[in-house]
């Protein structure tokens, strides 16, 4: 728990000066450069927490030194994989210059320092043949950067009301503890301690009234580490099912997958493109709406989270409850994908109001 007092406390304080300096410093504020069809707030406000969380997690890290633990060069090959993955998300908060094809290559790069320095490697899938395929090492390494990338993203797509990235993170994270915890992983635990205690640093900055925004290179750092942690866990422990990552983060990673199925087929436009059509932003336009009226945009925002973390808990509690039972974790994976299809196209089919 120290770790993850120490990383709150830094994460608070670095993240509540930014907020002050951003009054004094206008470049820290980037607003004019990131309007589009997901922005919901008005007041300008700096999207730079990630500053915070990244410092706060390399001064957890530097803790692990100072009392000399095993897991202390896991912890520095971490923060050296994430470092251009971090600063990729950062450059395009400040100067929105960075196409995303060259975000999704320092994600790859990250991926790849993972696999190499910490071993952070897809080993199997639990399926019946494929894991043959799976455990051969280019098939590996490739499956290994292909899934970190995605899940390094996913967690950016999910980033667009008040806590709803840092609260479906934390509660991610929080079941990656319990089961490094039970399976006597100490990196693996203190990792996510030290990650869980970064973010509420940030979100209760955030939360609800949106004084600082967690930004790509937040999201993409969350993202990262929660990947590298999930593959870790499989690989370290075999009794953790290697659906586990996909039950615990099924959110994300579902509403990735929708949204890319989405734009290409359904609206024959780029999968990257932007748009106002997400879960979240759909609940925002329709539920949310209804029940605090359209004259609230302030109390809408944070109002809508809420709703999605309940949604995310449809997977983390079962990727808690059955981490070791791999057939349960795929029926409910595929439970929660039917739930998720059939909540968006019945909103859907209702008809979005023309103004949100």
């Amino acid at each position: 728990m120290g770790y993850l007092l120490i990383s709150f406390i830094v994460s608070f304080v670095i993240n509540f000066l930014i907020i002050k300096l951003s009054k004094k410093i206008n470049k820290l504020i980037t607003d004019h450069l990131h309007r589009g069809p997901q922005t919901f707030h008005i007041r300008p406000t700096p999207r730079l927490g990630g500053v915070g969380i990244y410092l706060a997690f390399i001064v957890a890290a530097l803790c692990s030194f100072f009392v000399n633990l095993e897991s202390k060069y896991s912890f520095l090959m971490l923060i050296i994989s994430s470092l251009l993955v971090f600063l990729s998300g950062l450059w395009e908060d400040i100067t929105r210059s960075l196409q995303p094809k060259m975000r999704l290559t320092f994600m790859a790069i990250g991926a790849s320092l993972a696999y190499l320095l910490l071993d952070a490697k897809i080993v199997r899938v639990d399926v019946p043949y494929l894991d043959a395929i799976v455990s051969t090492s280019l098939v590996s390494f490739l499956f290994t950067v292909f899934a970190v990338v995605g899940l390094t993203n996913a967690i950016n797509i999910i980033d667009g009301f008040n806590g709803l990235a840092s609260g479906v993170s934390i509660m991610i994270l929080l079941a990656i503890a319990y089961v490094a915890y039970k399976t006597n992983d100490q990196f693996i635990l203190l990792a996510s301690f030290a990650m869980i205690g970064a973010i509420i640093g940030f979100f209760i900055l955030n939360y609800p009234y949106g004084l600082i925004f967690l930004g790509d290179g937040g999201a993409y750092f969350i993202g990262f580490v929660i990947a590298v942690l999930s593959v870790l866990l499989v690989k370290n422990h075999d009794q953790v099912s290697a659906w586990f990552p996909v039950m615990v983060s099924i959110y994300p990673i579902y509403e990735t997958l929708f949204s890319i199925y989405r734009r290409k087929f359904l609206k024959n436009s780029s999968p990257m493109a932007p748009d106002g059509l997400h879960l979240h932003t759909i609940f925002y336009k329709t539920i949310v709406k209804k029940l605090l009226g359209a004259n609230n945009p302030m109390y809408r925002n944070p109002g809508t989270s809420p709703l999605i973390w309940g949604l995310n808990s449809l997977g983390v509690i079962p990727a808690v409850l059955f981490y070791d039972n791999t057939p349960i974790l795929i029926i409910f994976s595929v439970l929660f994908a039917f739930t998720y299809t059939k909540i968006y196209f019945s909103i859907l089919r209702s008809k979005l109001p023309k103004k949100a």
